[in-house]
């Protein structure tokens, strides 16, 4: 393990919201190739802070649906 750290994720996550692909963190920089390099990131960084107890693990969020309903 790497030893990741809540901060890298939090860059991370910024760098993915804004939509850049330079992640500025601790004095460090990163430029990844793509979104889809970036999300990858994120994903291996928060597994891993999250097997070590330094992250809480949320429940991912999945499709979701409405349903309207009548009485005629």
């Amino acid at each position: 393990m790497a030893g990741f750290t809540v901060t890298q994720l939090e860059a991370i996550e910024k760098a993915i919201a804004s939509g850049t692909l330079r992640v500025r963190y601790d004095g460090k920089e990163v430029q990844y190739q793509d979104m889809a390099s970036l999300m990858n990131a994120r994903t291996l960084i928060r597994d891993e802070l999250i097997a070590s107890g330094a992250l809480l693990a949320l429940p991912v969020r999945g499709m979701s649906s409405v349903a309207e309903f009548s009485r005629s």
